[in-house]
């Protein structure tokens, strides 16, 4: 139960450190090379939330399936994973390795027992019931897709062209065995992902009975995708005794005080123009508190992003692991741009916008992304919320969607929805991106403390302080470190700063410079730099990407048909800049910023010096993938039997389910079939 007494003594302090052991005790098998650590408890959150765990969860080479001739009280299909040599010779045990997660692991072995053909072979078998609807669902969806190759990604750029080739499910139901794709057999749509992703059309963001156009005062701001609504389900005042208005003015206050969030070891600066728009808001009011149905911010799109979906490292805790299962299915989000109609001055901030001459209301640089957690985790329940997101593209924009859609968003945007979270609400964290107030362009992140409170600002997740760009240590770092979030010695930055368009990130090392002017395909030197500049805030909105700081612009008058324009990064193809998001054919492609001023030779067919960015189709390959997965039921199994085998090293029985009860296959927990093929990316933007 909150404490409402307590509510106004909860602002923006910093909050208490706590130890987080990332080793289970039944996963020390796993751990043996690795000693449990500590982290700092922001650390540890920014960690979790991107799926960075202690070790990577390995890379099955490949994955298919069987029907067995005679199912079981235990099982009907036979998995089969394999393992490249390396990774193999990784496990504790080199007959077992587990997958999914500990609380409900299933076991493959290589050790020709218990359904395995042949031991030693690198081919881990294990068993369960398969999930024969979906991958029905799954055929029959391919099946109508008129494609011949796909784009593969490596990260978030496309690395190559693999053929499209979709689930043989004839050969499957004949007892064959078929090889699962490693990509969904898809056409990309942008106009599906308008639908179902990256939504801007203006009759959803200019629904008047669901938002509100400071500019022109049309709509209802208390309306469910109103600002002024979002922040109310936020304060959750019948539960905390916050008022919403408090919450809102609280926030806005943070930007006139030096603030040092988390464990970030350089303050923030002030930003004392902030002051100016707290009191144009209290004059339009009419004095007093601030009133949120006079919110000056607009609609600028509503965003799934289901492809943040974190996963657990796999391996059920036993011996390495694989096919980790779901720990939630993302994000959803809204952005909202922050705009000075009449009785807001202009006058003193460093970049005031764009003037909507139809208004006379300045469109400004500076927006506000909420962002909430969808608590669904597991394989049937992400499914079930992909197929959701993937049921708006079969409905044309208008009444019908925009009700569906609310039916969607009113399920992690409501008060309450996220009973332990801050305030019971589902935001993970609140990001703002400002070159309003002062130079340079800056990001920040806030969140809601636990159990209840005002909004506190966070350090910055993936993001570490500007002054360590180019230095020897970070250079160190990268060229000793694959893909890896970075250590302690680096801690992260309160506030991100993006002092140019050519802002990205780098370190000086010898061997680091060798290594990203030769690169090729399967580098991991040259991939370390790039997804450490990447997932860094200040590197994906500058020349990391090539985008122009902001990837969702606020900076455009919305009308009947203009919308929000949307970064090349994501639509993966030239537009024609600040008129419309008309993509022009050609690709979008990014060099490597790092090879030139190394006196390298960008190499344009080398995928690590030029990049193709399409990040939209790959949420969509993301969406289309979760939606149609196969959720494999797995069996229950005598834990005791598989621990003594692995801490004594003695073989597994050949019959892992004697002396076992069934259950009815209802009842069992799942795990994707298709995530035994793939390792998660951590991401956040």
């Amino acid at each position: 139960m909150f404490n409402v007494a307590n509510a106004t003594t909860l602002r923006r302090g910093r909050r208490a450190t706590s130890v987080a052991l990332l080793c289970t005790a039944t996963a020390l098998i796993s751990c043996t090379a690795d000693e449990p650590f500590t982290q700092d408890q922001d650390s540890s959150d920014i960690a979790v939330r991107n799926g960075d765990f202690t070790k990577q969860s390995l890379d099955a080479t490949s994955v298919a399936i069987q029907l067995l001739d005679k199912p079981t009280a235990f099982a009907d299909t036979r998995i089969f994973v394999t393992l490249s040599k390396d990774d193999a010779g990784k496990l504790a045990n080199p007959q077992v390795v587990g997958a999914g997660d500990e609380a409900a692991p299933i076991v493959l072995r290589d050790d020709g027992k218990g359904g395995d053909a042949k031991a030693g072979d690198l081919v881990f078998t294990g068993l369960a019931f398969a999930d024969v609807e979906a991958l029905k669902a799954r055929a029959e969806a391919e099946a109508k897709q008129d494609v011949t190759e796909v784009p593969q990604f490596v990260g978030r750029s496309v690395e190559t062209f693999v053929p499209a080739t979709g689930i043989d499910l004839e050969k499957f139901l004949g007892g064959g065995v078929i090889k699962l794709p490693g990509t969904p057999k898809l056409l990309f749509s942008l106009a599906s992902a308008r639908h179902s992703l990256m939504i801007t059309d203006p009759s959803v963001v200019r629904d008047f009975k669901r938002t509100y156009d400071p500019c022109t005062g049309d709509g209802d701001a208390m309306g469910p995708w109103g600002f002024g609504h979002l922040f109310t389900e936020l304060a959750n005042q019948s539960a905390t005794g916050i008022d919403p208005a408090d919450l809102v003015e609280d926030w806005l206050a943070s930007w006139l005080t030096p603030q040092l969030p988390g464990s970030a070891s350089v303050p923030v600066a002030a930003r004392p123009m902030m002051q100016q728009l707290i009191d144009d808001w209290r004059n339009v009011s009419g004095g007093g508190a601030l009133d949120l149905k006079q919110a000056p911010f607009r609609l600028l799109a509503i965003v799934n992003r289901i492809d943040l979906a974190r996963r657990g490292k796999g391996g059920g805790g036993y011996g390495g692991g694989i096919g980790g299962d779901f720990l939630d299915a993302g994000e959803g989000r809204f952005v909202f741009g922050l705009v000075l109609p009449d009785g807001y001055k202009i006058e003193g901030y460093n970049k005031p916008g764009v003037l909507d001459e139809k208004t006379n209301c300045m469109l400004t640089p500076f927006t506000v992304i909420f962002e909430y957690k969808i608590d669904r985790p597991g394989c049937e329940k992400v499914r079930d919320w992909a197929q959701q997101w993937r049921a708006l593209d079969t409905l044309p924009f208008g009444s019908t969607y925009n009700a569906a859609l609310q039916d969607i968003t009113d399920q992690f945007t409501a008060a309450g929805v996220s009973p332990g979270r801050g305030n019971d609400s589902a935001l993970g964290q609140l990001r703002t991106n400002d070159f309003l107030m002062t130079f340079p362009w800056q990001m920040r992140e806030h969140q809601l403390p636990v159990p209840s409170g005002f909004l506190t600002p966070h350090q910055v997740a993936d993001t570490v302080d500007l002054f360590h760009d180019g230095t020897n240590s970070l250079g160190t770092w990268i060229a000793t470190n694959i893909m890896g979030l970075p250590p302690q010695s680096f801690p992260w930055s309160g506030a991100s700063d993006v002092p140019s368009p050519g802002t990205f990130w780098d370190g000086a090392h010898a061997t680091l410079d060798t290594l990203l002017i030769t690169s090729g395909p399967g580098n991991d030197g040259n991939d370390s730099r790039h997804n450490f500049s990447l997932g860094a805030c200040s590197g994906c909105h500058a020349r990391e990407t090539d985008a122009e700081f902001t990837h969702v612009d606020n900076r455009t008058p919305l009308g009947r048909t203009q919308e929000a324009i949307l970064s090349e990064f994501l639509l993966g193809e030239k537009i024609n800049p600040s008129f419309d998001n008309t993509v022009t054919g050609n690709l979008h492609f990014v060099d490597d910023p790092s090879i030139a001023p190394r006196g390298g030779t960008i190499n344009p067919t080398n995928p690590q010096h030029r990049r193709s960015f399409r990040d939209l189709e790959l949420r969509q390959q993301k969406l289309v993938d979760f939606s149609s997965q196969s959720c494999l039921k797995l069996p229950p199994i005598d834990v005791e039997i598989l621990e003594k085998s692995l801490l004594e090293k003695v073989p597994l029985p050949d019959d892992l389910f004697k002396g076992v009860q069934p259950v009815d296959t209802k009842q069992l927990p799942s795990l994707s079939l298709e995530r035994l093929g793939d390792v998660p990316v951590a991401q956040v933007h």
